[in-house]
């Protein structure tokens, strides 16, 4: 069924009481969400998730030269954290700099007791004509308990997919069916790939029109009617040789105009890092989730450590960042500077100095010094840029007195990266999870029997121009979620 015209959708969704749009991945819900915040009659609440969610719409609010009095945007914990530490009587709210995950739950609960409790419906009635709630598919139970209490004060509409809810391992999603189209019923479905039309690319627009009804019933997807930008090759079930395919398939995909990204088996982190630090000579790095446990872990054991061990800790977090370290020989170097000797001089140079010093029980400085010189020496190759600026980042503050310990430091950076957004890298092997809401011009998915339908879907969609799928066989048979 072909998508409503844009004027009449955007009539409709600015008249609902209580609303959703389904919105297939590139069909265009952005541009719905701009077109009917033109045509409302008042001040719109934009919410959505991420802070570069926040960013993407203001700029396409920009681009469509749309007033700033037409709208406020913010992140839906943003604004539950602000209403709730605002009115803490009516919220309930204790903790007004939430950390983790007990803290936000609190927030979002705060933020239901003071909507139901008709505090600050006069405000939000005074200052909005109506809300409108991007990527709800991303929306946890608590998050949507926020929004159904919203759309008791003002209309809501919300837009997302629900074959792209994709959550942390452990998280339940919101169902669809049960949940969000009984509090906000469906208006209409976005079907329509704009982005791979406008690329050019009306092969790729077309199959993955295809794709899409296959993969949300759960069905096995046939890969022999693919377009010709749709590449699929053999994956050998063998560690060794299945690792020799992923890194050719890789290095061949670099040949591509525009940037590529591996997307790999979602519940093996270290596994997708073992492919960043094979191609790390190629510039490749890992996509890292923004509260990264392995950094945290390693600021941990660095906190509890001193002299010897400390270094060792130090090394073995170098060597989760970066290849061309090679921890036992620089501590025999250490070693050997420590009797006197000279041993490794001409590989390390001035380093295994600094390892001798932090070996004698040096502090921080020197080990934020150890590790710049490691990341700066020729025949190292960072393959873990994300975790290994963090550390840095968060060694700096230490350093300087702006925090009072490291994983504060580091809490501190990730909130900072939070609100900046990140800069993902121009090679990058993330997880469906990672990538979602992400666009490349080239894509490498490989097959792992942890990819459910929601997963494939997501993978198939981020390229623009060419895409390569390694697996098995050439029929997809993923899990259903």
């Amino acid at each position: 069924m072909a998508d409503p015209p844009v004027d009449d959708l955007a009539a409709r969704i600015c008249a609902v009481q209580a609303g959703s749009i389904v919105a297939a991945a590139g069909c265009g819900k952005t541009e719905q969400i701009v077109n009917a915040t033109v045509q409302s009659q008042g001040r719109r609440l934009i919410l959505t998730h991420t802070h570069a969610g926040v960013d993407a719409l203001r700029k396409r609010m920009r681009e469509k030269g749309v007033s700033t009095s037409q709208y406020a945007i913010d992140t839906i914990a943003g604004w539950c954290l602000r209403y709730a530490a605002a009115y803490p009587l009516r919220s309930g709210l204790k903790v007004a700099t939430p950390k983790g995950d007990q803290d936000w739950t609190a927030v979002y609960a705060g933020a239901i007791a003071l909507l139901e409790s008709g505090a600050v419906t006069q405000v939000l009635e005074a200052s909005y004509c109506g809300v409108f709630v991007d990527e709800y598919q991303d929306c946890g139970g608590a998050q949507h308990q926020v929004i159904a209490a919203l759309s008791e004060v003002l209309p809501v509409c919300v837009f997302g997919d629900p074959l792209q809810a994709i959550f942390d391992f452990g998280q339940t999603p919101v169902d669809w069916r049960s949940e969000v189209f009984s509090q906000f019923p469906k208006l209409s479905t976005l079907t329509k790939p704009w982005r791979w039309h406008r690329h050019g690319n009306a092969d790729m627009a077309n199959w993955l029109e295809t794709v899409r009804p296959v993969l949300e019933a759960g069905q096995a997807l046939d890969l022999a009617g693919r377009p010709a930008c749709v590449t699929w090759e053999w994956l050998p079930d063998q560690d060794g040789p299945r690792q020799s395919k992923i890194i050719s398939t890789c290095l061949k995909a670099m040949k591509g105009d525009g940037n590529l990204a591996v997307i790999a088996d979602p519940a093996n982190l270290n596994g997708r890092a073992l492919i960043a630090k094979k191609l790390g000579r190629q510039g490749f790095s890992n996509i890292e989730p923004i509260e990264c446990k392995t950094v945290y872990a390693a600021a941990k054991k660095l906190a509890a450590t001193s002299g010897s061990k400390r270094l060792v800790a130090l090394l073995t977090f170098l060597e989760q960042c970066m290849s061309g370290v090679a921890q036992g020989e620089f501590l025999k170097a250490v070693a050997s500077r420590k009797a006197g000797g000279k041993l490794g001089r001409a590989k390390f140079g001035d380093l295994v100095e600094l390892g001798l010093t932090i070996d004698q029980g040096a502090g921080d400085e020197v080990c934020l010094a150890l590790i710049e010189g490691f990341a700066a020496q020729a025949k190292t190759f960072v393959f873990r840029r994300e975790m290994l600026f963090s550390m840095r980042s968060a060694l700096r503050m230490k350093v300087a007195g702006d925090a009072a310990d490291l994983s504060d430091a580091l809490w501190q950076v990730q909130t900072k990266i939070r609100h900046a957004g990140r800069q993902i890298p121009y090679y990058s092997v993330g997880s469906t999870l990672l990538v979602k809401g992400l666009e490349f011009a080239n894509v490498v998915v490989i097959h792992s029997a942890n990819m459910n339908n929601k997963d494939w879907y997501v993978a198939l969609t981020r390229a623009t121009h060419r895409l390569t799928i390694l697996s098995p066989k050439s029929v997809i048979a993923p899990g259903f979620a």
